[in-house]
């Protein structure tokens, strides 16, 4: 799943202030930007970025979900299209305002800026290498039957593993 950011001047803008401001600041960009991150490398929201959700979404927007970054700060995404579209950061005070001024808007994902995958490898040179990668289809995206991508070793392997059984 791509991840998007709706309003890549004003996300940027925003970003740029918290970093200037250090301290509790600097660490709720760079929380943001990790989770934003971490939803453009992955086809589905990883359980450690669901324990960071807010208790309840929010009913206001459509497919809303609002993270929380720290100092009352907060990420709200919503889902469309297949796609993770960042909307807004801010406060509580503030997300609270633009989600009241945005209430029944349809965004539109084309007009946002796609956020890039990447994968960080070990190499030698250099230890924290970022590469931009297009993954291939996870199996999560196939939509055939599951003994059709793997065989039956590797599926006996699998069950007797969750079954706990020795004969297999």
């Amino acid at each position: 799943m791509a991840a998007i950011i709706y309003d890549p001047v004003q996300f940027s803008k925003k970003i740029d202030k918290l970093e200037k401001a250090g301290g509790k600041a600097a660490f709720v960009a760079s929380e943001a930007l990790e989770i934003i991150q971490d939803l453009a490398n992955n086809a589905y929201m990883l359980p450690r970025l669901k324990r960071k959700l807010t208790k309840s979404g929010d009913a206001r927007l459509a497919n809303c979900c609002k993270f929380q970054l720290g100092s009352g700060y907060r990420l709200v995404i919503t889902i469309k299209d297949g796609c993770f579209v960042i909307l807004f950061l801010g406060t509580h005070d503030e997300t609270d305002n633009w989600i009241k001024n945005n209430m029944g808007v349809s965004f539109d994902c084309s007009r946002g800026e796609v956020v890039p995958a990447v994968k960080v490898s070990r190499d030698e040179s250099d230890k924290n290498v970022c590469d931009v990668i297009d993954y291939p289809p996870s199996i999560h995206d196939l939509d055939v039957p599951l003994d059709e991508v793997l065989d039956q070793k590797t599926l006996r392997e699998i069950f007797c593993g969750i079954t706990g059984t020795q004969q297999c």
